[in-house]
């Protein structure tokens, strides 16, 4: 089974995805963006945000669920440290000596974490051992009608110390001008998660835990999405740059085989997905689709994803 969202949101005045700082300006991420103007394309750069910041979320929030399950996680990924089994410290932590062969070191790996069964990960050591991720996301970008009118903007912030009666000066440490680029935008991005690789050898295809630990794993990922999605956590600066705004649409497909909603910066990307699985179902594809517009809430269409996915024995 093969689960893929999309996912559109308002965020006004936000600081989700900052990249470096030049002394005290602090810059948001911004990408180059292909519009059409006047019948012609060009190039815009847009506030956005990178899909390692959704996935970070993504995975601090499946490291609750599995942890409220009694799902093995690691210490590191606990800590939402994802260094994930890169090299034998780390992988010594959870096999101690370290196998020789690849598929007992990816066994014993995706025993000891939720996370990395779901998340992957690369051992990049002798041997080498790699595992692909079960989910994937995109970066959050402008929708393409109002992609224009996203923009970034610094903000003039002051810290102020006390002023000292002696000398009638602060600590010049304490005190402190800086500026924070904040972007406002109507984001689209989208998140895949496949159900039928969870608990599964990426090097043989053959089920590594039994069905019963499968499928509490599944359960897991997928109530993470909806946590992340439902409370708005994901992204950097929440304490004090909290966006403004929430999730307009939402669209989540359900196939056996693996299927991508269209991407939602397209305005007509509702009427796409389900026009190409009207197609699929021509070849004896089966699928289900739920959307969130208008009036319905996007928790209701994940729930009845959800309740699908339970109908079919996905978990």
């Amino acid at each position: 089974m093969f689960l893929s969202v999309g996912v559109r949101f308002e965020a006004n005045v936000e600081a989700l995805n900052m990249i470096e700082t030049a002394g005290n300006y602090g810059k948001h991420r911004r990408v180059p963006y292909l519009v059409e103007e006047d019948g012609k394309l060009k190039t815009v750069y847009v506030p956005a945000i990178s899909g390692e910041s959704l996935a970070h979320a993504y995975q601090e929030h499946l490291v609750r669920e599995a942890l409220s399950a009694s799902l093995p996680v690691c210490d590191d990924c606990q800590r939402g440290e994802f260094y994930k089994s890169m090299n034998k410290v780390h992988l010594k932590k959870k096999v101690d000596p370290i196998p020789d062969d690849p598929k007992a070191i990816e066994e014993a790996i995706v025993k000891a974490c939720v996370v990395e069964d779901v998340g992957g990960f690369l051992y990049a050591e002798k041997p080498p051992v790699r595992r692909s991720s079960a989910f994937q996301v995109s970066y959050a970008l402008p929708v393409k009608s109002v992609a224009l009118f996203a923009t970034s903007e610094p903000q003039l912030h002051a810290r102020h110390a006390q002023m000292d009666a002696s000398s009638k000066k602060g600590n010049a440490s304490e005190q402190m001008i800086y500026y924070v680029e904040t972007g406002t935008a109507l984001y689209g991005f989208t998140f895949n998660l496949d159900l039928d690789a969870i608990g599964v050898s990426a090097i043989t295809s053959k089920p590594i835990l039994d069905e019963n630990e499968i499928k509490k794993r599944r359960e897991a990922s997928l109530k993470a999405l909806f946590r992340m999605l439902s409370s708005s956590q994901f992204g950097a600066k929440l304490s004090r740059f909290f966006p403004v705004g929430g999730i307009t649409e939402l669209i989540v497909a359900v196939t056996d085989h693996p299927f991508v909603v269209t991407s939602p910066i397209y305005d007509d990307y509702i009427e796409k997905t389900q026009r190409r699985l009207e197609v699929l179902k021509s070849f004896g594809e089966e699928s289900f689709l739920a959307v969130a517009v208008e009036e319905k809430v996007p928790e209701e269409a994940l729930k009845e994803a959800i309740d699908y996915l339970h109908e079919k024995g996905a978990f």
